[in-house]
């Protein structure tokens, strides 16, 4: 789950989106909305692992952006979108089934705390501590 910043801390009521990532610590996906909180949004991945053999990709390519993209739809509804863009078809379609093998056995966690406000955060704002 993706949320809270040193600017926003976490709180419930917070707009948050999930992201799955791989072993190597590279995105392989993620929400294609956002939610109104952590268990909106937690609903939403255990839904998508439920619904998943029900999905249908579209690969997508633009000349404007250029590269390709992939986006998951499960009832006519967006719920995944690849994270970055692919410069080869064969490259999003691999990331693709990377996505689909992993959303099933992928842990889900647990969001972080917020960030600590005490003297090392207000150093590295800019402020002086007394």
């Amino acid at each position: 789950m993706v949320w809270g910043t040193p600017q926003r801390p976490v709180e419930e009521d917070q707009s948050v989106g999930w992201r799955l990532v791989g072993s190597n610590h590279r995105e392989l996906g993620r929400s294609a909305e956002s939610f109104a909180g952590f268990t909106e949004c937690r609903a939403a991945v255990l839904w998508l692992r439920e619904r998943i053999s029900d999905a249908r990709v579209l690969l997508t390519t633009t000349e404007a952006a250029g590269g390709w993209s992939w986006r998951l739809e499960i009832d006519g509804r967006a719920v995944a979108v690849a994270g970055r863009r692919y410069q080869r078809q064969r490259d999003c379609q691999y990331n693709f089934a990377q996505f689909l093998n992993t959303v099933q056995v992928a842990e889900l966690a647990e969001p972080l705390p917020p960030p600590s406000r005490g003297a090392g955060a207000r150093r590295r704002a800019g402020t002086r501590v007394r």
